[in-house]
């Protein structure tokens, strides 16, 4: 990895921090420099607004995660392994100190409006990596049959209410804990 593309990680990475701690209407550039130490020109040299930080940082997570799948798809790995794997990332996420960066994607959304769609697109991307998991564990035989688009859907909107309701509510890892294994009877 390049200095340019360590010093876009760094800006991520911190920015990411800062939206989960404050949110993402009172971040500004001015906070993102004095948290990664760089100055104006050079976090300007990566990106011109928060906003354009934040689209990046929705992107890097939707790309790490079909990527991962993919590769995990590509190495034969059980199903159960990789929706399992699923489960307890997004456990984890909503368990995390830094859970309150849900709480700011919904306010991003409601505050760039422009952005809708490309929200819409992000949750049928999300869908369809959840589709890939189910359909290939339908066909070695480790899932039932099930409506996966359906299925698919509920399971997303779940966890982003999780995620977005932690950040504001007492979320046990106990409660999690019998969601998922709700979750899991969907797919048997």
């Amino acid at each position: 990895m390049n200095k340019g593309s360590r010093t876009k990680e760094i800006i991520l990475n911190t920015a990411s921090i800062l939206f989960a701690r404050k949110g993402y209407a009172t971040v500004t550039m001015k906070d993102i420099c004095e948290s990664t130490e760089l100055s104006r020109g050079g976090l300007y040299r990566h990106f011109s607004s928060t906003k354009e930080i934040f689209i990046e940082i929705l992107n890097r997570d939707l790309e790490l995660n079909s990527a991962a799948v993919d590769a995990a798809l590509q190495n034969n790995v059980s199903a159960l392994r990789i929706f399992q794997h699923y489960l307890n990332q997004e456990k984890e996420a909503a368990l995390s100190r830094d859970r309150g960066f849900y709480f700011a994607v919904h306010e991003f959304a409601f505050l760039e409006p422009d952005q809708r769609k490309y929200f819409n697109h992000r949750v049928e991307k999300s869908r369809e990596i959840l589709s890939k998991i189910f359909l290939y564990g339908q066909e070695r035989g480790e899932f039932g049959q099930f409506d996966i688009p359906v299925v698919s859907m509920h399971i997303l909107y779940f966890w982003d209410s999780i995620k977005t309701s932690s950040s504001i509510l007492t979320i046990t890892e106990e409660e999690i804990e019998k969601q998922m294994e709700f979750i899991k009877e969907l797919i048997q």
